[in-house]
């Protein structure tokens, strides 16, 4: 999507970004959370928990000396160390385990002045390849286009092949004002994209509602930090005083978060004694978490909003909010990520840090959504054109040229509101009259032809449509919603 992408999906490490002032800054690979009483199993047989035997110990160290013996190259000792247990937490193949080391760990952790500076787009590492889970609303990510499920191949000419997640990142995220040239591999597209990005200032603002003249209040979570339930609680309790008549919570491209946030949010929203999550341990032991709000919830209906960038914590909102208050959900299917990580912060004893899955969580009603999702009782997919990128500079598109920068031209007419007669990808003799109305439109040089300038011009347009509430099929069917409900309370 491109700006107010919210079909976009996904997770959480934030490259450069993100709102996270929570527990480690840019590195949220999964969901967030202070320490917990979980329980340790012993482990026995040849499973791992028990420490190195012997034989295995004697392995590394002849290893190590065989390295340091015959290798050609310098290495210092440090990075076969900081090496030898980055594998050993990759060979876990869980995309939400991480090991860092103490200096990639202190990178992501100066989240103190409320704001970065990158791109805003939440990244993990799955199969070797650097992937795109979601980007943050508002960001440079959003704008250029880029959506979950993208590779990304490279960052100012620089492969990425190879890199741990945390180098990655440091490749990807920069001062404010420079540019960041992605090439990205898509799904479906038949050649890599090219994107260019303007690194800006990310805050860390995670909440803010508005109200309607007929009493619809939008509260809208882009993330779940320490700092978003006091933040909800001003919100609704500000929109409650106006008169909130039926509330609807928007957690689209919400990568998600700490879970003791999320409960705590919950609880504002649910009865008391009303279960919000259950959290399911490898033993098999399940523990549930209920809400400590209210015995009777709140007067008002509630819906939610969520799509494919909807996960983790977003998820268990929607999912709570469903099944123990009765809300009703509308847009797509979520991302699907049960699982929940445990930051290990201090047990290495150097500043490095080992995260790892550690438990399930289930819906209130124990369903595992986990590479499934949460269904919603109300299917509005948004049109394609919100899924439109930005468009080339380094070249001129004009007729009979083929490809996905000629099909994402045609998205982006559509959604201008001069569309082509086609959206195959095809320069075709109406693809060019449309661009000639739009630039004719604009007061554009009226050429046929997209030059830098009409593109510029295109992709204001429709950031600009994109802003506007009417054009947001998902909302729009959330707000038909609220006043049908109000209209039977009435």
């Amino acid at each position: 999507m491109w700006l107010r992408g919210r079909t976009v999906a996904s997770l959480m490490v934030l490259t450069a970004v993100a709102a996270g002032a929570a527990v480690w800054g840019a590195v949220q690979t999964g969901l967030l959370l202070p320490d917990e009483n979980v329980p340790v199993l012993s482990v026995d047989g040849d499973e791992p928990g028990n420490g190195l035997r012997q034989d295995e110990l004697d392995k590394l160290n002849k290893t190590l000396d065989l390295i340091g013996g015959q290798y050609l190259l310098p290495i210092e000792r440090k990075q076969l160390i900081d090496g030898a247990l980055e594998g050993m937490v990759e060979a876990l193949g869980d995309p939400y385990s991480v090991y860092l080391s103490s200096e990639e760990a202190a990178k992501f952790t100066d989240t103190t002045e409320g704001a970065f500076t990158g791109i805003g787009a939440d990244l993990k590492k799955e199969n070797d390849l650097i992937v795109v889970d979601a980007p943050l609303r508002g960001s440079p990510a959003e704008r250029a286009g880029l959506q979950p499920h993208d590779v990304i191949l490279m960052v100012n000419g620089e492969s990425l092949q190879g890199l741990t997640l945390s180098e990655a990142v440091a490749k990807i995220r920069g001062p404010k004002g420079t540019k960041a040239k992605l090439k990205v591999l898509r799904a479906g597209a038949k050649a890599p994209l090219e994107l260019e990005l303007v690194r800006d200032r990310i805050p860390v603002e995670t909440v803010k509602s508005e109200l309607d003249s007929a009493g619809i209040g939008r509260l809208t979570i882009t993330q779940f930090t320490a700092n978003t339930p006091a933040e909800t609680a001003n919100e609704l309790k500000a929109m409650e005083a106006k008169g909130l008549k039926a509330l609807i919570v928007d957690v689209r491209n919400n990568p998600g978060g700490m879970t003791n946030s999320v409960q705590k949010i919950a609880s504002l929203l649910i009865p008391q004694g009303k279960t919000i999550v259950q959290y399911e341990y490898r033993d098999g032991r399940r523990k549930a978490e209920t809400s400590n709000g209210s015995e009777e919830g709140k007067p008002y209906p509630i819906f939610v909003l969520m799509n494919k960038s909807s996960a983790s914590s977003a998820e268990i909102l929607a999912g709570a909010l469903k099944q123990s208050a009765g809300a009703v959900l509308v847009g797509e299917t979520t991302f699907g990520k049960g699982t929940v990580q445990i930051n290990n912060n201090d047990e290495l004893g150097d500043g490095s840090l080992v995260k790892l899955t550690a438990y399930k969580w289930l819906l209130p009603d124990g369903t595992w959504i986990h590479h499934k999702g949460l269904t919603p009782d109300m299917t509005v997919v948004q049109p394609e054109y919100w899924l439109a990128y930005k468009l080339p500079r380094d070249r001129v598109l004009k007729r009979d040229d083929t490809g996905e920068d000629v099909k994402n031209l045609q998205l982006i007419l559509e959604g201008v509101g001069v569309p082509a007669d086609r959206k195959d990808g095809y320069f075709s003799d109406a693809t060019e009259r449309a661009l000639k109305t739009f630039q004719s439109r604009e007061r554009l040089p009226v050429t046929g032809q997209l030059d830098e300038k009409t593109a510029d011009g295109l992709e204001e347009a429709l950031y600009s449509e994109l802003q506007k509430p009417e054009n947001d099929t998902q909302l729009q069917a959330a707000l038909e919603k609220a006043r049908e409900s109000i209209g039977k309370r009435e």
